[in-house]
């Protein structure tokens, strides 16, 4: 399995948080049809959602790390229910995790320390 670096940081991401979760996405400039085809619209203009639940988490974690579709989002958030856990800017390149997110240290040196994902102190 090829693994694409681009989406190291998402995938670390869905790894650590539960499954049923809402995954919206603004990337209007992607054209892989297997994520397009599990997008659905929201009520925001700019954002599209996809509903992961424990075995499309699963499907979708396998299609990133052979696929380089995360370069095209511009901006993710993350959601469980009506709670905030992840948001993500620029190709996923860095993000903000939840104060409230169990995170494990293999998380924590692979993410936090090297900066590529910060803590919000606000939620």
């Amino acid at each position: 399995m090829i693994m694409i670096d681009d989406s190291s940081l998402l995938i670390s991401v869905f790894k650590i948080l539960p499954d049923d979760i809402d995954f919206y996405v603004q990337a209007p400039s992607l054209e892989d049809e297997t994520i397009l085809n599990m997008m659905d619209n929201t009520g925001y203009a700019y954002y599209k959602l996809i509903k992961l639940d424990s075995l499309k988490k699963r499907f979708f974690i396998n299609h990133l790390e052979t696929h380089s579709a995360v370069q095209y989002f511009q901006n993710i958030e993350i959601k469980n229910g009506d709670t905030l856990l992840f948001q993500g800017f620029d190709g996923i390149e860095f993000g903000i995790l939840s104060k409230n997110v169990k995170m494990p240290e293999w998380f924590k040196e692979k993410c936090i320390d090297t900066g590529d994902c910060t803590i919000s102190n606000d939620w």
